[in-house]
């Protein structure tokens, strides 16, 4: 009879086969073994051989969960597995990336150092390996796991730097998710999460060692943008400025404005009037003076601003 997992790994999937035999592999070949592990594997509305290899996968291994849906929506796919997880701790993996040898037990060490301190480790933020092709899976080298607080990951997400908002290759306490849900969006689901979870995580541990490894590719759900993606985009960025506390944080979520919508006009070449709208008032809400004069913005995030009302006044 298995033990209770210590850590449930939750994989949302959607027409992934080509990369999703690397993926399980990853999975399965975890140097603590499957036994503390929970893997919930979720197929949503996959018209390849995803579900056949989901299939064959949990066939293989009983600490698998598998569940079909056809929500064709990351948000929704994603509160599918959390509703199946029963671990304490989990951790986010895509279909299409990789955890390193060790992953698992690095953050399951990390997990046990915490309850050995009385302080229970409530999320643990680690660098992403990015890559294209087939990944090298190495072990990856432990680097030091840093206390930061709330204000000071909120820092580094608006700067995006270290880190940008993203769950994969972080790890979370489940009762975070107790009272918390995805939003039904197509793409920056977990961006528009992460306020609240910090709002709940007293302990938060950041570090540069590299557990998880991140595809790059051009069919990756935030690459192909559109419409419904530039509303998702917006709504994202309007849930960020709630959380702004200070000017010095202002300054930075301007920038970061300033950049992803840059992102849009290159790449959403579909975008309707109201969210061009919408895009022209942030630009144009942006006090030019102090973003100007800013030392702690870059030059090229300047000229930016300058180009974005250009070219959205143009038009």
């Amino acid at each position: 009879m298995q033990k209770q997992p210590q850590l449930s790994l939750l994989l949302v999937a959607h027409d992934q086969a080509a990369y999703l035999p690397a993926t399980l592999a990853s999975l399965a070949a975890q140097t603590i073994g499957l036994d503390p592990l929970e893997l919930v594997l979720i197929d949503d509305a996959s018209t390849d051989a995803t579900g056949e290899l989901i299939d064959a996968f949990a066939k293989e291994h009983p600490c698998v969960k598998v569940k079909y849906v056809s929500f064709r929506n990351v948000g929704k796919t994603r509160n599918a597995a959390l509703a199946l997880a029963t671990a304490p701790y989990l951790m986010f993996v895509d279909g299409d990336d990789a955890l390193a040898p060790n992953a698992c037990e690095i953050l399951l060490q990390q997990i046990q150092n915490s309850a050995e301190e009385k302080r229970p480790v409530d999320m643990i933020v680690t660098a992403l390996q990015r890559f294209q092709g087939t990944p090298m899976l190495r072990p990856a080298k432990t680097a030091p796991f840093t206390p930061v607080n709330a204000a000071e990951l909120w820092e580094a997400l608006l700067r995006h730097r270290r880190y940008m908002g993203h769950l994969i290759g972080c790890l979370f306490s489940r009762r975070l998710f107790e009272t918390l849900c995805f939003p039904e969006m197509e793409c920056y689901e977990d961006i528009f999460i992460v306020p609240d979870i910090f709002a709940q995580s007293p302990h938060i541990l950041i570090s540069e060692t590299q557990v998880y490894y991140y595809r790059q590719h051009d069919r990756s759900t935030s690459t192909k943008l559109n419409n419904v993606k530039a509303g998702n985009m917006l709504a994202m960025l309007a849930k960020l400025k709630k959380g702004v506390k200070d000017d010095q944080q202002q300054r930075l979520f301007e920038a970061l404005c300033v950049k992803q919508c840059r992102v849009l006009l290159d790449n959403a070449k579909d975008i309707s009037d109201d969210n061009r709208k919408a895009i022209a008032a942030l630009m144009e809400a942006i006090p030019l003076g102090a973003f100007l004069l800013s030392p702690r913005l870059s030059v090229n995030h300047k000229r930016l601003l300058l180009k974005n009302r250009k070219e959205l006044r143009r038009k």
